[in-house]
């Protein structure tokens, strides 16, 4: 493979411009930027602005002028580094760093600001790229690493490590580059058609799987266990289709351990193979988010609805499906909750299991079981429903009971098979993904040390989590960490149970949430007015859960207030009450804080009873967003001139 420095048209490659230090010192400065124009329409489908274009004149001059430094410095530079431009992150709908160096031994990413003073939006952008790199990129995995913020507009000799990254005046980049470098050669070719392997979103990956494409593998995708499991219930339908019988089989895993993937996925391929399937939730919003991603009706559907049609209306033959996946199994209404709201007095699942035992021939259930979030009235009452379901007198043919070692005890009296493979026990997200959750978890129950000791350990894996008194500083915020990444979602999240959030902007009532579109939130291009992009409009829990924004802003509200020992929570009351209201919005904020992929803001509004909910959740390790001047402040301990 060779890498040319002009690509030529229509080129599927990824990148503005590639070579040795050697050939980009060698090259006129107009052949450089007209392949980073001619890549830019590639790519974007339209010319640079004169803005961009203005940007990329300077930033090939300050490189240009930091590199012949290094090569006096070290003439070896010349021919052992390589240089990268416009790196395109595949599968990141254009996300790209301004520059890569390949310094010797070391990996170096470099993003160029116009201004003279960062942000932190700007140092967080430029580290989560140095992150992701190191996490998805197959030749970047082991390299050493290091982030660049380079001020263009700064004046004299400056740098600063801030939150991993090195701020830097472009007087000073020569210096530091050959600081950063290491021992030995890092080879361009095999670096650019290295694999980059991003964990998709649900609703990515669910457009990938019936676009038959193939889903990325992260370190610990093959570990979890997908494949296995998918294949394992292919068989189970298989056999029920063979044998005519029908089949219960339940899935668990941890969080983020691929449960609706492994769904999305057994309905798409049973589908082709042996009739058509279905993927079921009691989610409105996720199932509508879906339905509008995928452009289709037919493979993901409404739970309640499909209960309506084929159990509650005795005009409407027996569903055409045989294989049918539902999501959070455990969450399914029990028979007090469908008396009040539907007049019916049997639970979701022995509804279910009834339209199961009127399909022709045969059928195969599955559930996934997920794990504390409970946040509807009537979801409480959990696996025991379906064993009650599966047997006599409400079940009148024989279900054979399929699931993971540790749900046996709850099918006593049923033939029960069980399997390892059914229980998926490794998080398809990173680690940070993994102290997220336990950092929610501590910090809402008041065990603000511990919490503390997580949100070190967030900040280390460079996952921020901040806390302002000012909306429009959150939003300032998001939108420079975002700038340049047209894909990035972010959005406003709010507690359902919050009354007074309006007052500041945040409409977050039920008549506000209830006729918003939250597919056009989700899935409409960034810059549409109503995309959750334009930070006008939350959504609450009922609105998010199963779904992810890279970058939420999450609005607290007065029902879950701090005070000098505990946490004052206040729960709406509802027209049909939970049976413990508190640990329901002690959930409800769970969902809400565990949304984000890239980070989490967390906006806490201006008034004098909200303070001690601010020391708290400084004290459980978020961090201010702190101004430029601050950032830049002489500090002996980070400073580096």
């Amino acid at each position: 493979m060779s890498i040319n420095a002009h690509p030529a048209e229509g080129s599927n490659e990824h990148w503005g411009w590639a070579g040795s230090v050697e050939r980009f010192l060698s090259t006129p400065p107009a052949g450089i930027l007209d392949a980073l124009d001619g890549h830019h329409r590639r790519l974007m489908m339209a010319p640079p602005s004169s803005s961009q274009r203005t940007a990329w004149v300077e930033e090939i001059d300050t490189l240009t002028t930091a590199l012949k430094g290094c090569v006096v410095a070290e003439p070896e530079v010349r021919t052992s580094w390589s240089i990268v431009l416009e790196f395109e992150m595949p599968l990141e709908g254009g996300r790209r760093p301004d520059v890569v160096v390949l310094a010797g031994g070391s990996l170096v990413v470099l993003e160029f600001k116009s201004r003279g003073t960062p942000t932190q939006g700007d140092i967080d952008q430029a580290s989560a790229y140095v992150r992701d790199l190191s996490d998805y990129h197959a030749a970047s995995h082991n390299l050493p690493a290091h982030g660049g913020l380079v001020l263009q507009g700064a004046s004299g000799v400056s740098a600063k490590h801030v939150d991993f990254v090195t701020v830097i005046s472009p007087s000073v980049l020569d210096r530091y580059l050959v600081d950063w470098s290491t021992e030995g050669q890092i080879e361009i070719e095999e670096w650019l058609s290295a694999p980059y392997r991003p964990l998709p979103s649900l609703v990515e990956a669910a457009r990938r799987i019936f676009r038959h494409e193939p889903l990325p593998h992260v370190h610990s995708a093959l570990a979890a266990g997908i494949p296995e499991t998918v294949e394992l219930l292919g068989k189970l339908a298989e056999e029920a289709a063979r044998t005519g019988s029908r089949a219960f089989a339940l899935v668990t895993g941890v969080p983020g351990a691929g449960k609706t993937l492994v769904g999305l996925r057994l309905v798409y391929e049973r589908s082709a193979e042996v009739g058509t399937a279905t993927f079921l939730s009691g989610n409105g919003p996720l199932v509508t988010v879906l339905q509008d991603a995928l452009q289709s009706r037919v493979f993901v559907r409404d739970l309640h609805a499909y209960i309506k049609t084929y159990a509650l209306n005795q005009r409407v033959k027996q569903p055409d499906e045989h294989v049918v996946v539902f999501d959070e199994a455990q969450r399914a209404w029990d028979a007090r909750y469908m008396h009040t709201k539907k007049g019916v007095e049997r639970s979701e699942p022995e509804l279910l299991i009834g339209i199961g035992e009127r399909m022709d021939e045969w059928a195969i259930f599955v559930g996934l079981v997920g794990e504390g979030q409970e946040i509807h009235s009537g979801e409480e009452a959990g696996i025991a429903q379906w064993s009650k379901a599966l047997q006599p007198p409400v079940a009148t043919m024989d279900w054979s009971v399929h699931c993971p070692p540790k749900l046996a005890g709850e099918f006593e009296g049923l033939p029960v098979t069980t399997s390892d493979r059914l229980d998926l026990t490794v998080t398809l997200r990173s680690r940070r993904a993994e102290d997220l959750h336990q950092w929610v978890r501590h910090a809402l129950e008041g065990s603000l040390s511990l919490a503390a000791r997580l949100g070190s350990r967030l900040h280390e894996a460079r996952y921020p989590v901040y806390v302002t008194r000012d909306l429009d500083v959150a939003r300032a915020y998001v939108r420079r960490r975002i700038d340049g990444e047209p894909d990035k979602r972010v959005g406003l999240l709010a507690s359902s149970h919050a009354k007074r959030l309006e007052a500041h902007g945040v409409p977050n009532s039920y008549m506000a949430t209830s006729h918003m579109n939250v597919a056009r939130w989700y899935n409409a291009p960034p810059d549409h007015p109503e995309a959750s992009n334009a930070l006008t409009q939350p959504v609450t829990e009922f609105g998010c859960q199963g779904l992810e924004l890279d970058l939420p802003i999450v609005c607290w509200g007065e029902d879950y207030l701090g005070s000098n020992d505990a946490w004052q929570l206040t729960p709406i009351r509802r027209r049909y009450p939970p049976d413990d209201p508190m640990i329901m919005l002690e959930t409800a904020y769970r969902v809400l804080l565990t949304r984000g992929r890239d980070g989490l803001v967390l906006f806490v509004p201006p008034e004098p009873r909200f303070d001690a909910t601010e020391v708290a959740l400084l004290a459980a390790g978020a961090r201010h967003i702190p101004r430029a001047d601050e950032i830049m402040d002489a500090d002996p301990r980070t400073a580096v001139v």
